[in-house]
């Protein structure tokens, strides 16, 4: 079964998506101003970063996860990423078509003053990008490494398990040596009681005889 943090991170995964769906679908469209465009797209960004370093701890979940059900998990981690591609892809088109209407707004602006804040808007929200996408990737960074430990440690327990297996392996086999060599000799000693039992049949069998042979000499020769 999947893990109890793999389930955990799929329901959070899923939520992120679904509400970078719907403000792609809806709330984008009811924007009144070009500020909260902005910042519904941010939005979004900051979702489908979040969903993208979940999709990291959940791809690491998966395999650890035993081989009957890591392809499974997989192919989870798989189609969440195929979906967080595509809303990427929409997201770049948004602020394409954003950049465009500003575009249009400066073209059509007499005011330096106008100009110079949007520009200004614009590096500072190139600044905010920046520093998220930088923490986006040190946090990828952090599981990467994670996931080098987790593989390094996997295979120092593989390798103690192999050493564990062989040695026990050359025990079963010298016990099974030992147990050859107490069968050979319960055998020999099995022959050997054998033997005493029918040379002490034969002593007494002897004995019976003699003893016959000198009652009869003793009562009925004379």
């Amino acid at each position: 079964m999947s893990s109890h943090k793999f389930e955990l991170l799929d329901e959070e995964v899923e939520a992120l998506l679904d509400q970078v769906a719907d403000k792609l679908e809806f709330a984008i469209g009811r924007c009144k101003s070009q500020e909260e465009r902005k910042r519904i797209l941010s939005e979004i960004e900051r979702s489908l970063n979040d969903a993208s370093g979940s999709l990291l701890e959940m791809d690491i979940e998966a395999r650890k996860a035993p081989a009957e059900f890591r392809g499974t998990m997989a192919n989870k981690v798989q189609r969440y990423q195929n979906e967080v591609t595509r809303y990427q892809g929409r997201l770049e088109q948004e602020r394409s078509s954003q950049m465009a209407t500003r575009a249009a707004l400066f073209s059509n602006s007499d005011s330096n003053d106008n100009f110079d804040n949007e520009i200004r808007r614009q590096v500072q929200q190139g600044t905010a990008i920046l520093e998220r996408t930088s923490a986006s990737i040190a946090r990828s960074t952090a599981i990467a490494v994670e996931t080098e430990r987790v593989g390094t440690d996997v295979l120092g327990e593989l390798g103690t398990q192999r050493e564990t297996l062989t040695r026990t392996r050359d025990r079963l086999i010298d016990t099974d040596a030992e147990l050859s060599r107490s069968k050979r000799i319960i055998r020999a000693m099995s022959r050997n009681v054998l033997y005493n039992k029918i040379l002490l049949i034969l002593i007494i069998i002897l004995e019976c005889c003699i003893l016959g042979a000198v009652i009869y000499w003793k009562f009925f020769m004379k």
